[in-house]
């Protein structure tokens, strides 16, 4: 860019040296440098430009118009002279205004009477007397920009050759400013959406649930391109696509949603991503074969293909209504990004979640190995991890409790690996030393556990203190009331309770109910109160 700058602006000063002369009487020689080399912006540039033109030229208003190619109309920028103030931001649609006479020539264009043209556009709003110049506004390599024009409206002044050699210059000098400025900004914007672009990467990898996965992108995808929303649509197992995600303005949002809300056939623009496995940008959807039947406010989109293990599982798109938007290459591109970096995020979530149902399934799998050796009664570790997240999620546990919880009880007896099976089936009371080894279970468990860096602390403390007592009176360290973690206290209830109805060597299976006694017996000495109370009420709720 810096080199291309340095080109342009070489030939800028080769331009002013010439100093263009017009015969003698004519207008004064226009001084390129007050225009480029001084211009700040491309609006400053355009604005030097139209007052520069209004002085030499004596005309009445004096207008820069650039072409929007994504709505083929023609839009004042910058303007000069009479009625400037209600000119500027006026857009004229094919064949209004004398302008798009320039715009097809690619020529000067001189009418002397406006008011008996058809085609003439009046800031007035009714024809006037005047005359009408229209130049060629040019880029640096020669690409059309817009036009560059006066009048002289309600004025005696004459425009001819000179003058339209002036705004000639004038143009070439307005076309290449903003070309240089135009070049500068997209730079600039190209490294600002690499910056959010490289952000995104970060903020993705955080991140584990496909919905904030999909927020986080459409956010910024809005956020950059300036469209009213933005849409994930997903490929569901029955071949059907749902609308998982909407963003934008409140009023794109509720469109957006009446109209894919439903889940139905892929068509239009996701089915064409979908089949072609690829990007595709529409800047005129009404023009659109594809166009969805009814959708009558949506004026340009383009989607992106999402994908799983190499197959096209949704489409991430942008969606513009009411109006048209140019869709430039660097937008296309910038969404195939994001894409691609919303499908590594979900198939690490997915990776991730797939190694943490392994992880599961071989925990479990521990607890029942265990209970098999313990000679309880078959089910006993999946009974207890249902009943304390019943338990748990009645205390106010959630999400990475509820966690550590469920592996908590799957390994709270891991410790019973090292005991014999003379301990662990003994069908009679044990000895003295035999409980003193029982009891170390618990320790060992922890100890077990401690090396393994994915089981958390929370986990190791049901395995630790699943035996201690409200009292204190438990083992194996003597803590008493809060300070036995929560897990663990909701466990023992648990445990406790399903060992009492529960047939083991030693005894019977108790009834629930004079189960519930004997625990009630327990609290406040054995067992929390508040959790035993918890612990009622869920059977209370299943009467």
């Amino acid at each position: 860019m810096l080199a291309y700058q340095a080109r342009d602006m070489g030939a800028l000063k080769r331009m002013i040296e010439v100093h263009l002369a017009p015969p003698t009487g004519h207008k004064p020689e226009l001084d390129l440098q007050t225009v480029v080399l001084l211009a700040q912006s491309a609006d400053d540039a355009f604005e030097r430009c139209v007052t520069l033109a209004l002085q030499k030229t004596r005309a009445s208003t004096v207008m820069i118009m650039l072409r929007r190619a994504e709505s083929d109309e023609l839009e004042v920028v910058a303007a000069a002279g009479r009625r400037s103030e209600v000119a500027v931001g006026r857009r004229l649609s094919r064949g209004q205004g004398l302008g798009w006479h320039v715009i097809s020539t690619a020529k000067p264009y001189l009418v002397k009477d406006v008011h008996i043209r058809q085609d003439a556009h009046f800031l007035a709003g009714q024809p006037k007397p005047g005359m009408y110049l229209g130049v060629p506004l040019l880029a640096p390599d020669g690409a059309l920009l817009g036009v560059l024009s006066a009048d002289t409206t309600d004025s005696p002044e004459i425009l001819g050759e000179a003058d339209a050699q002036l705004l000639l210059l004038l143009g070439q000098a307005a076309g290449v400013a903003y070309s240089r400025w135009k070049a500068l900004d997209d730079a600039r914007r190209s490294a600002w959406q690499y910056q959010q672009l490289a952000h995104l990467s970060a903020q993705l990898e955080t991140l584990s649930d496909p919905d904030d996965i999909a927020r986080e992108a459409l956010e910024m995808l809005l956020a950059l391109s300036g469209f009213t929303a933005g849409t994930v649509m997903t490929l569901r197992a029955d071949g059907l696509t749902h609308l998982a995600m909407v963003r934008g303005t409140p009023e794109a949002s509720d469109i957006v949603k009446a109209v894919l809300s439903e889940p139905h056939k892929p068509s239009g623009l996701v089915a064409d991503v979908m089949a072609s496995d690829c990007s595709v940008a529409v800047p005129d959807y009404m023009a659109y074969p594809g166009a969805r039947p009814g959708v009558t406010r949506l004026y340009s989109a383009l989607a992106a293909p999402l994908r799983c293990d190499g197959k096209v599982v949704g489409t991430i798109g942008l969606l513009q209504l009411d109006s048209p938007r140019e869709i430039p290459a660097e937008l296309v591109a910038l969404l195939d990004m994001v894409a691609a970096r919303v499908d590594r995020a979900q198939e690490r979530v997915g990776n991730f979640r797939q190694m943490r149902r392994m992880r599961e399934a071989a925990l479990r799998a521990v607890g029942r190995m265990i209970e098999g050796r313990d000679g309880e009664t078959f089910g006993h570790t999946d009974r207890v991890t249902t009943l304390s997240l019943r338990l748990g999620e009645a205390l106010g546990l959630e999400g990475e409790a509820l966690q550590h919880l469920r592996w908590g009880a799957y390994l709270h007896d891991i410790g019973k690996v090292t005991l014999g099976d003379d301990i662990l089936r003994k069908p009679g009371p044990l000895t003295p030393d035999e409980r003193q080894n029982m009891q170390k279970h618990v320790i060992v468990g922890d100890h077990l556990l401690r090396d393994e860096i994915f089981v958390p602390r929370e986990v190791r403390e049901v395995v630790r203190f699943h035996h201690e007592r409200w009292d204190g009176a438990g083992y194996p360290d003597g803590l008493c009331e809060r300070r036995i973690p929560l897990l663990a206290r909701i466990f023992s209830v648990v445990d406790v309770y399903d060992a009492l109805v529960s047939e083991r060597p030693y005894k019977p299976a108790w009834s629930h109910e004079r189960a519930m006694a004997e625990l009630r017996r327990g609290a406040g000495s054995q067992f929390d109160p508040q959790a035993l109370a918890a612990f009622e009420e869920l059977f209370d709720h299943d009467v």
